[in-house]
Order: C-alpha cells, then sequence, then structure tokens
C-alpha cells in the first residue's frame, strides 16, 4: 500500500513536470522573435579577453574561410558588442594576413573597430581580445593555414620554414603596435580630461 503511494506522487510528479514543460515551449513559440536575441544579450554577454579572441579566431579557422561580417555603419559604442567584436576579429585578421607593403589601409579599420570596442568594453579587455585574435591568427599561418577554402595548407608554410616566418612575425609585431597606441592615446585623453 506504501509503495503504490508512492508510485502515484512520482506519477502525479512526472505529469505536473510534463505540463511546467508543455507551457514553457508554448510560450517560448509565442514570444516576439527578437525576445530570445534580448534574453541573450541581457542575461549571457559575450566575454570579451585574450581567451574570447583565440576563441574566436579558432572558430574562424575552422570554417576554413576568413572572418567576414557584414558592415553596418561607421563603428561605434553604440552597436551591438557581438558586432564589434566580429567586425574587430574581422580586421585584424586581414591585417595581419595582407601580404601589401602598405599596412595603413588596413591599420584604419583596426583602430576605427577597437575604439569603438574600448569604448564599448573597456581599454584592457578589448586590447586583450584584439591580441587574441592577433596571436591565433599568426599561430595558425605558422602552423600553414589554407590560403583558401580546400588547399591542403597555407603557402607561408610551417613555423621557421624560409623567410615565411621573419614575414608573419613583422606583421605581427607592426598590427601589435598599432593596438597599444590605441591604448596609449585612450589613456592619454582620460588624463587630460580629469585635469580640466
Amino acid at each position: 500500500m506504501l509503495a503504490a503511494a508512492w508510485v502515484q506522487a512520482i506519477a502525479a510528479a512526472v505529469a505536473a513536470a510534463a505540463i511546467v514543460y508543455a507551457v514553457i515551449v508554448w510560450a517560448w513559440n509565442r514570444r516576439p522573435r527578437g525576445m530570445a536575441q534580448w534574453i541573450k544579450d541581457r542575461y549571457f554577454p559575450p566575454r570579451v579577453s585574450l581567451e574570447s579572441g583565440i576563441r574566436t579566431a579558432r572558430k574562424v579557422a575552422r570554417s576554413g574561410r576568413a572572418p567576414n561580417t557584414p558592415t553596418k555603419a561607421a563603428p561605434i559604442a553604440e552597436q551591438p558588442l557581438d558586432y564589434l567584436l566580429a567586425k574587430t576579429a574581422e580586421t585584424i585578421w586581414a591585417a595581419a594576413s595582407s601580404g601589401q607593403s602598405d599596412l595603413e589601409p588596413y591599420l584604419l579599420p583596426v583602430r576605427n573597430y577597437i575604439t569603438a570596442l574600448i569604448e564599448k568594453a573597456g581599454l584592457s579587455p578589448a586590447q586583450d581580445f584584439a591580441l587574441g585574435v592577433l596571436t591565433e591568427r599568426v599561430r595558425q599561418e605558422e602552423d600553414g593555414w589554407p590560403d583558401q577554402p580546400g588547399d591542403p595548407g597555407g603557402t607561408r608554410g610551417a613555423h621557421g620554414a624560409g623567410n615565411s616566418h621573419t614575414c608573419l612575425l613583422e606583421r605581427k609585431h607592426q598590427v601589435e603596435d598599432a593596438i597599444y597606441r590605441l591604448g596609449d592615446r585612450q589613456t592619454t585623453r582620460a588624463s587630460y580630461g580629469s585635469r580640466q
């Protein structure tokens, strides 16, 4: 008799859980379409850190294609954080991978998006994210990341092969210097503003 009461209580609990689950699924499907994005942005914002920069670059590398995020407008801090992170990764990727002797056309968008990211997330997290993307991109090139989708490996060759490694490190240092100079500029601007 006691066992029958337990079985009946368990059956009632399972039935109640099934009803609660059905109501949640029904309510979720009736929500406004932007609600899921709002909940994600509000309660699960993306982290801006060195590790997230590395993760972003690795995720892109698995696709076999360079990152490409459609440009919405001029970079400003009011844009969604996900968008600023994606565009920052894209511009750093392009600057680190460029084979052009003049790096300035690649550094201008890097500066613009990192400045917006600094205003949104802060100086140190924005620099860490940018350096994470840059470091992982250089590591991928050293390991022979495909230059085009379908290539078995990059044409620059593996770490230390020929002159490719020296060229790659020189480009990395140029992009890295640009990232750090942005931090110096932000620090100078903040200290000047505090004296007024």
